[in-house]
């Protein structure tokens, strides 16, 4: 099966099911009450000082020098070799070239006046093997890009693990093995040893939904596997990941503020019945809080009409304490949302859900944002960093060499209007992270979603989007409106 666009596929993941949403997105958004409005023109919101306008990127998606300077293979890099694994045929091993040109993409940064910067560092760049023999050459190139960010008065979000798992470790039973997770640790110690006198805000991993469900249950990610048992399994070892990481981390530095960025759908039952609205209950307990409601309880929560399946996971005594840390900070990634309806008495092979919403309506969400931030905020009580927002397009530029993309400006600007009324409401919101900096490599070249857009077949040119243009007059005046 060809690869779909990745955040379509990590729907695909959560709701079992295939559709397709970038043409349903785009579609709804030009349909937004007050559009253009009078309102929407003249309307000023002001964000405080203290609020950090960013971008974000990850290594496997921009980086490339896939074989360099000791890198080991990573799952994605044999991932994207199998035929019909992605879409275009294409592979990591270029991506934008941001190994060789991250000046370059600094320096998009100070254009555009952003104060912080959201990327990931490659676990096989720093430990080929994933453990052992550590690449000196790989710390080093980091080491110059958080340096070359605080000479630019940006302020460095580091994102320990954003997909690429070594390839060794993989072959050791990947993350279904619990192995993994110490190795993990001993990782993200090594990065705080090496970078936590200048870098504080630290990102555990993203998305685990992501490499856990999408990676080892529904095999659209890599490594491509199909296989309920390993996926529940993964999950758990990717919680305890969370746990021992987070440990590693402080004590090498105790001031270091350690988050984990969480993607969110939302939703709501079909009908006001008890057996829907006990049904959505448990969809949203596992698409939702699986990963988060660990780390502020020790425990799972209720997501399965069974009980938590504590065998099939791998769970064993002591896990709970493990579990259980006081994180700094939550990180969000939202992007356009769904609205799911549960519906019926259906079982889900995979999830082991009697009833899901593999029935659900989609549809643009714009009031998302605030609802997120505000249940966070209320839930589970925590500063928030918006860790991913953004929109992808096929946008290209025109005969004056400008990318023309007011969709996305539009998509910005209700994302940051529902971050100034969560903020108004009382949600402690520091920081937005576009997603991303540049056009990457998201399992293909296409769509695009960069601020920036990039000429992968023209010596990696950079053009700054009419998005990134006025995406950096509000980081410049912390403002939106007229």
């Amino acid at each position: 099966m060809a690869f779909m666009n990745r955040r379509d596929s990590l729907r695909k993941a959560a709701t079992a099911t295939a559709t397709a949403l970038t043409g349903v997105r785009l579609k709804a958004l030009t349909r937004l009450p007050g559009a253009n409005s009078e309102a929407e023109k003249t309307a000023v919101l002001r964000f405080p000082d203290r609020f950090l306008f960013g971008a974000a990127t990850s290594s496997v998606q921009i980086e490339g020098a896939s074989k360099e300077d000791g890198k080991g293979e990573s799952i994605w890099d044999r991932f994207a070799r199998v035929p019909g694994n992605i879409r275009d045929g294409s592979t990591p091993d270029v991506a934008c070239d941001s190994y060789h040109r991250w000046p370059e993409d600094v320096d998009l940064l100070k254009r555009m006046k952003l104060q912080s910067f959201r990327f990931s560092i490659s676990w096989p760049r720093i430990f080929p093997a994933g453990h052992g023999a550590i690449n000196q050459k790989g710390l080093d190139h980091y080491s110059r890009l958080v340096d070359a960010l605080l000479a630019a008065n940006i302020q460095p979000l580091i994102t320990a693990f954003h997909w690429d798992l070594p390839q060794a470790l993989e072959e050791a039973g990947g993350w279904p093995n619990r192995d993994t997770a110490s190795h993990f640790a001993d990782y993200a110690g090594l990065l705080a040893k090496t970078y936590g006198d200048r870098a504080q805000r630290w990102c555990l991993l993203n998305e685990p939904q992501a490499f856990t469900v999408a990676g080892y249950g529904w095999g659209v990610h890599a490594p491509g596997k199909k296989d309920r048992g390993l996926m529940l399994r993964a999950t758990h070892c990717a919680n305890l990941a969370q746990g021992l990481g987070f440990r590693a981390m402080k004590a090498q530095n105790t001031k270091l503020q350690l988050g984990i960025a969480h993607d969110f759908d939302l939703g709501q039952p079909l009908t006001d019945s008890d057996v829907d609205r006990a049904a959505w209950k448990r969809f949203d307990a596992f698409r939702n809080l699986w990963f988060i409601e660990p780390a502020f309880t020790g425990k799972y929560p209720e997501a399965f009409e069974g009980g938590v399946p504590a065998e099939a996971m791998g769970l064993k005594p002591g896990d709970e304490v493990i579990l259980k840390v006081p994180l700094d900070y939550s990180g969000v990634n939202y992007y356009c949302g769904r609205e799911y309806f549960a519906a019926g008495e259906k079982q889900n092979l995979l999830h082991g859900l009697d009833s899901h919403a593999e029935n659900a309506k989609e549809r643009f969400y714009p009031q998302g944002m605030p609802e997120v931030l505000l249940r966070m905020t209320r839930q589970y009580p925590r500063p928030i960093e918006i860790t991913e927002t953004g929109w992808e397009g096929k946008d290209v530029p025109d005969a004056e060499g400008r990318v023309r993309d007011p969709e996305r400006i539009h998509y910005l600007r209700t994302a940051l209007t529902g971050v100034h009324q969560a903020m108004a409401e009382g949600a402690d919101v520091r920081s937005l992270h576009v997603w991303s900096l540049l056009d990457d490599w998201e399992s293909g070249f296409a769509p695009r979603i960069g601020l920036t857009y990039v000429e992968h077949n023209n010596h990696q040119k950079r053009i700054l989007k009419d998005y990134g243009i006025w995406y950096g007059e509000v980081a410049r005046t912390r403002k939106i409106g007229a």
